[in-house]
Parts: structure tokens; sequence; C-alpha cells
């Protein structure tokens, strides 16, 4: 895919303009190169994926993205980076996901896959209902919904495993209904040619897999359904935990260094 795509900009980039953030420079002049759409943020996407909306469905909290690149094509991509507002222990964190959003045009069942460096990093904050682990593959975690195990199965060639356990550049994917993500706990939106480059062969080895799964014949509207897209589970207890476990420690440690004061000082 990436054959035919400009990366100069990336590769060879100019100096942005006084007050200019170098990423969204490039970014910005990669898009203009190549005959792309660019947006410097949109807040509430209504992209349906597990880092844009909750398992009920309703926008995450602060939900917002930059930098957001649209490609044109069969199907269009849209590539950003998006971040929410998590609140574990009366605390507010913000989580960042780098995403690839593509709408595949056939609906698929519910599958999440996880490579293991960004699951011990920041595990995806949702995974499919009553999905069982799957670890069987070296460096890559799936959980399918039941009964689509099977789909799981035929889209892990080889090649796509290898892609998405990359030990530079790991992925994670979702397959929600009609729309295919690719995420990671970084900046796919990011002025690194060769993470662009990987990212975009990613999502077409994914997509050729999913149409040999799914072949649309020439009448197809694209809408049939093969499965039932399932219901998510939240998985807020895994996720932030080493944020969590850190404040709850540096806790401890205050009230600890406080009450060997009250025992230093306290009877003078």
């Amino acid at each position: 895919m990436h054959a035919d795509i400009d990366f100069t900009p990336l590769t060879h980039p100019t100096d942005p303009p006084a007050r200019t953030d170098p990423t969204a420079n490039a970014v910005a002049h990669l898009a203009l190169a190549n005959g792309w759409q660019y947006y410097t943020h949109a807040v509430d996407q209504q992209l349906p994926g597990v880092v844009f909306r909750e398992p009920n469905g309703g926008s995450r909290l602060s939900q917002r993205a930059v930098n957001i690149v649209r490609i044109p094509g069969t199907p269009m991509m849209e590539i950003g980076d998006s971040f929410y507002t998590k609140v574990a222990v009366g605390n507010q964190f913000t989580q960042r996901w780098g995403y690839l959003a593509a709408d595949v045009g056939v609906a698929m069942p519910s599958v999440t896959m996880e490579s293991r460096s960004n699951f011990a990093q920041n595990p995806l904050p949702a995974t499919p209902a009553r999905a069982l682990a799957d670890e069987r593959r070296s460096g890559l975690r799936v959980e399918a919904a039941p009964g689509a195990e099977f789909v799981a199965n035929a889209l892990l060639t080889p090649e796509v495993v290898g892609a998405l356990d990359n030990g530079t550049y790991p992925l994670n994917v979702e397959m929600n209904g009609r729309w295919l993500f690719l995420y990671a706990p970084r900046s796919l939106a990011t002025d690194d040619a060769e993470s662009w480059k990987h990212t975009l062969r990613t999502a077409q080895l994914l997509m050729d897999r999913i149409r040999e799964i799914f072949p649309m014949d020439a009448s197809s509207s694209g809408t049939e359904v093969h499965q039932s897209v399932a219901p998510m589970q939240s998985q807020g207890g895994r996720v932030n935990r080493m944020r969590v476990t850190w404040y709850l420690l540096a806790v401890v440690a205050a009230m600890g260094v406080a009450g060997g004061a009250a025992l230093l000082f306290g009877g003078r």
C-alpha cells in the first residue's frame, strides 16, 4: 500500500512555523503531499471502537483526538491519536491511544487482539463479553466473542502475527461490526515514517485476509452480518493498574513519613 506514498515530509521535514508543533507540522505536510485530508483535532468522535466508546455505547470521558489524517480509497482509513480521561482511586489519568480506523464493508464478529508488550504497558479498556483469553501464540493475546474463535484463527496467519508482535511497532486489533481498528498505546499520527509504513502495511495485511474470510460478490451491498456483534465488557480493573499501584504506594509512603514525624516530634 505504501509503495506510492510520499514520505518525504517525514524523512526530510521542513522547519515548522513559530509556535507550531513539529510533529503536527510534519503530519499535515504528509497529508498535503499525498492528497489526504488533515484535521488538527476533533472531540467526541462517533467511531464505535473501545478507545472511543464505553461498553454501553456512550462516549468516553473527555474523549478527543489530534493530528487526524483521512486517506481516501476503498476503504477510507483514518489515522490519529485519541485521548480520554479515566478516573481511578479518586484521581484522573489521561489515556492515549494511536489508532487506525477502516470501514471494511462487511460485518465481522467481535474480536480483540493485543500484543503482549502493549498489554503489559496499557491493556485495552474493553474486550468481547464472555471471551476467553487465547495466549497460544507467542507475543499475542486474543479474545474472541463466543463462537467467533474460528475467525481469529483464520485471520492470524504467521505474517499477521509477526506484524502485530513487531518488536519496534507492536499493534493491537479490534474487529467491531464493519469496523477494523488498529491501536497502540503510543502515537500513530507521528513523524516517524517507519511507524506509518508498518501501520499501513499491517492494516493492508488484515484487510486482505478479511476479504478472503468474508468474500463479497459483485452484487453485495456490503451489509451482510456474518456474525452478531457481541457486547463488550469493561476491563477497568486492569487499566491504569501500574498508575494506581504507584499512586497507592506514594500515599502509603507519605503516611509512613507523616507517622514517623509524629513519633519523633509529637511529644516535644
